[in-house]
């Protein structure tokens, strides 16, 4: 009875997850005065959650991505070069004179590819072994892009601690996937049972607590964000619109399957919103992380709607062969 209760709770939580990451936002801002002095358990959160990510992933699904050259370099060339220059370019038109939010879309554009892709990519019944795989290796080479993405891209080198970052991107990414990757192998349970569901579950209420806990933080300057509210919700809303659009033409183009379709639309629109917030509060002046906290509002929306729009093809072409 138990067991079925935490299969049941998880996934209730992955059908909830378009509100459960606002949801954060709303508590954090709330309930900031008890949360703001919670920072450590940032790194601990999110340590547990890539940890657990990379638990799910086999090393036969990493080298995979190795054999699929063309698919894997398109998704890196999409969510760290065509997208993030999409960012500039959207910041540039709604906020010519406001540097700080123009840096803060095109940090949340460049951010590696959320675990939540992954998610997404198996409900609707894409290739989520890639999707999986690259999330992973993606999160692998953030301490690497995010560091070199901020001095030649930002111009940031002279106030940057790169010193640090590298040192807690290796705390917090780094060193929990290497030992989910290693310790995958040894996993004794049934990736479909119980403790698997509670492992996933306690990752999901993780995220929950980091996102809450830097919205704590940024409190005040999120008071005064809330007068650019629209302007910023409509910038990322046609930023996440295209990612999307890109990711899907991109696999059209190339005449990939639908699954690999699939995979490569959501890792294209769905960003690791965690990390961008823990980065760029961490690292830069909190006005930075207004945008990214308020993706928090749209991504995981905009990606039913695109779930729908997957569904949709489905049935006509089922249709269209009865």
């Amino acid at each position: 009875m138990f067991s079925q209760w935490v299969i049941a709770c998880n996934r209730f939580l992955e059908r909830a997850m378009f509100l459960l990451i606002p949801g954060a936002l709303l508590f954090g801002y709330i309930f900031w005065t008890s949360l703001q002095d919670q920072k450590v358990w940032v790194y601990w959160l999110f340590g547990y959650m890539t940890f657990l990510g990379a638990l799910n992933c086999s090393w036969g699904q990493f080298r995979a991505l190795f054999r699929e050259p063309v698919l894997f370099l398109t998704s890196l060339l999409l969510a760290h070069g065509l997208i993030p220059a999409a960012a500039f370019g959207l910041g540039l038109l709604f906020f010519p004179s406001d540097t700080q939010t123009v840096i803060g879309l095109v940090i949340g554009s460049t951010i590696p590819v959320a675990i939540t892709a992954s998610v997404w990519t198996n409900i609707t019944k894409g290739n989520n072994s890639f999707a999986l795989a690259l999330v992973v290796l993606d999160t692998l080479l953030s301490p690497l892009i995010l560091p070199l993405f901020a001095q030649v891209i930002l111009h940031v080198s002279g106030h940057l601690p790169v010193e640090r970052l590298v040192e807690d991107m290796l705390i917090m990414v780094v060193l929990p996937s290497m030992l989910g990757l290693l310790l995958h192998p040894y996993r004794f349970w049934d990736p479909q049972g119980a403790l698997q569901a509670g492992l996933s579950a306690l990752s999901k209420l993780g995220l929950f607590l980091v996102v809450a806990i830097n919205v704590a933080i940024m409190h005040d300057y999120l008071v005064l964000g809330w007068a650019n509210a629209l302007p910023i919700l409509a910038s990322l809303f046609l930023l996440n619109s295209i990612a999307y659009l890109l990711g899907y033409s991109a696999g059209r183009f190339l005449g990939r399957p639908q699954e690999d379709v699939i995979a490569l639309t959501y890792s294209s629109g769905m960003r690791n919103i965690a990390l961008g917030v823990v980065f760029s509060t961490g690292y830069f002046d909190l006005r930075v992380s207004i945008p990214i906290v308020f993706m928090t509002l749209l991504q995981q929306p905009m990606a039913t709607v695109v779930n729908r729009f997957f569904q949709r093809g489905m049935r006509k072409k089922a249709e269209a062969r009865a």
